[in-house]
């Protein structure tokens, strides 16, 4: 049975332009979003209709239709059809367009060999099932796209969910602002929020401490009091490791856990050895910093073991990335 809805007119990258033959236009293929195929050397390519505009210009009445190329279907190894995406073998002017068979969309929405989820059906074909390839997904950058209330939310939400389903050892890091997402995976989150998150100050390198707590001041008064602060990381990562003999190798970087007040103190007894005490003016900006952050509720997560302080490095990181997976 001959399916012929047009004829191509132009090819130009990703898009074909084809005459509509009047005949065609009640056919069940004409329409937009339906899929189309030309056969082009050995092989068919695969389209969809993006647009159809009718052409004035004088009788007869004319419509072109605008297709956008996906890829092409050719004999496989094995000698069955496989589907790949892109084109390789453009048509020519004056090509039949045919509306894609039953054997074709099999083809093009057959379950892929690699790893993959189903996130659904197609919406045009809802016998058919969509199929997500995840290493494909996830190896590169993706995404979501659409205007206000289109669903952008809930299509992330189906995606991850699928993909957890198949694979119960994933981890997923997902940064939610607005909180969306808060009851959608329902006990496979972990949920962290400012009124639960613990990510104790001593967790900082030094780069990281300096750029917390070195503010104002000349560019020479900021060396100094990154200097001081170096020192004083140092010595109490040291104090907390005294009773152990690689105390000695600990340096500032070393992720040992320190208490906030004995870093305020080891500043105060560098101060206190000053001769003169107009150079007192970095230590003073650093302990000025130093209690604004801990009495400012917004780093209550950085600064509530002021006091009191326990190696808590492999609770920190378990949870945030979720080891043992549970």
């Amino acid at each position: 049975m001959d399916n012929t809805i047009g004829r191509v007119v132009a090819v130009a990258g990703s898009q074909m332009t084809a005459t509509l033959e009047v005949d065609a236009l009640t056919e069940d293929p004409v329409r937009i979003g339906a899929m189309v195929k030309v056969r082009s050397a050995h092989l068919d390519v695969i389209g969809t209709i993006g647009a159809i505009n009718a052409e004035g210009g004088g009788p007869p009445p004319r419509s072109l239709m605008v297709i956008d190329l996906l890829g092409e279907i050719a004999p496989a190894a094995q000698g069955r059809p496989q589907f790949n995406r892109g084109v390789t073998h453009y048509p020519v002017a004056g090509t039949p367009v045919r509306g894609a068979a039953e054997a074709d969309l099999a083809v093009v929405y057959s379950r892929p060999s690699a790893i993959n989820v189903s996130i659904g059906t197609l919406y045009h074909d809802p016998r058919r099932s969509a199929f997500v390839m995840v290493d494909e997904l996830l190896a590169k950058n993706f995404a979501v796209l659409g205007a206000t209330g289109s669903g952008k939310s809930c299509a992330v939400t189906l995606l991850l969910s699928a993909i957890l389903a198949e694979h119960r050892n994933a981890h997923v890091v997902l940064l939610d602002p607005h909180n969306e997402y808060g009851k959608a995976f329902g006990p496979l989150a972990e949920i962290v929020n400012v009124d639960n998150l613990q990510l104790p100050f001593w967790l900082l390198d030094f780069e990281e401490a300096v750029g917390v707590l070195v503010r104002g001041g000349t560019a020479q008064e900021q060396e100094a009091q990154g200097i001081i602060l170096k020192d004083a990381i140092t010595r109490a990562r040291r104090e907390f490791s005294a009773d152990s003999l690689k105390a000695s190798s600990v340096t500032v970087d070393t992720p040992v856990p320190y208490k906030a007040a004995d870093l305020l103190r080891f500043i105060d007894e560098a101060m206190g050895k000053l001769d003169n005490p107009d150079s007192s003016a970095p230590y003073l900006r650093l302990r000025t910093r130093l209690d604004s952050l801990r009495y400012d509720r917004r780093f209550a997560f950085m600064f509530s073991d002021w006091l009191i302080t326990r190696d808590t490095l492999e609770q920190i990181v378990g949870r945030l990335l979720r080891i043992p997976v549970g």
